[in-house]
């Protein structure tokens, strides 16, 4: 059961791309945007609150936060351009956090949203990441966080780099406070944030098919030369190999992270 009805996603016209059918609007949506044959469109930050948070329980905290040209980055395009651009279409930045309840029980809640500069890790989305962590591990409930992301954007450079420790930080004071952490790892999720705080959650879980690393396999390949298996990288090779913990299709992702929160409590 969703948390509330799904906005509307990007969908490619000629079908899709994993079985070639011609899709419906109505009907993916009422299926959290997953076909027949099991292939999960992206979803983005407000899609991600309303599919996992009760319907009327979500708080967003920290949006008064926005990001800020401090390189004054030029190429290939001017940062302070992609920022308004980005602000032009109602987003303020790759993370979005708040507490919401998830079948009655109380949660802090985190989504990358990959529109916005691939979902790159920055100042403001550490930041943001940061202030949720502490607040829950003061609180009584969990953590849930859905990459999708990029790694750490360039466009603020070391800055955006020191968000991994930062971040990692707090996870470490989770760990310490016996605060629950669920990460939720969607395609794709890849660079800093997956090198950092992305793969050490208490639960790690991953959606069908998501590509998961620190770097694409086509660099990989070209810096190793030698061959990679056909689904490297994939959420089931990543489960192979002992990266996550679980792979969970969307549409029964509620239960399971109502499942987890119960349990660890």
């Amino acid at each position: 059961m969703l948390g509330g009805r799904l906005p509307r996603v990007a969908l490619a016209s000629s079908g899709c791309p994993g079985c070639g059918i011609v899709l419906g609007e109505e009907s993916l949506a009422a299926n959290a945007y997953v076909c027949e044959c099991g292939r999960h469109f992206p979803l983005h930050g407000e899609a991600w609150i309303r599919l996992i948070a009760d319907e009327g329980s979500w708080q967003e905290h920290w949006s008064e936060l926005r990001p800020a040209d401090l390189l004054r980055w030029k190429r290939p395009r001017a940062y302070s351009i992609t920022l308004d651009a980005a602000e032009a279409e109602g987003l303020n930045e790759a993370v979005r956090v708040g507490t919401c309840t998830l079948g009655g029980q109380p949660l802090w809640l985190a989504v990358f949203d990959f529109r916005f500069v691939g979902g790159t890790l920055s100042v403001v989305a550490g930041e943001r990441l940061v202030r949720a962590m502490e607040a829950a591990s003061r609180s009584d409930g969990p953590i849930v966080v859905v990459t999708a992301s990029g790694g750490a954007r360039m466009q603020e450079g070391v800055y955006a780099l020191m968000q991994m420790a930062k971040v990692n930080a707090a996870v470490a004071d989770l760990v310490d406070t016996r605060t629950p952490y669920f990460s939720i790892l969607t395609n794709p999720t890849y660079g800093g944030t997956a090198a950092s705080m992305a793969l050490i959650a208490d639960v790690n879980i991953a959606e069908p098919g998501a590509a998961i690393g620190f770097t694409g396999p086509r660099v990989i390949q070209q810096a190793t030369h030698e061959s990679l298996p056909g689904d490297f990288q994939s959420a089931e090779f990543q489960l192979g190999h002992g990266q996550i913990d679980m792979i969970v299709p969307r549409t029964e992702l509620r239960a399971r992270l109502a499942w987890l929160a119960e349990m660890f409590r």
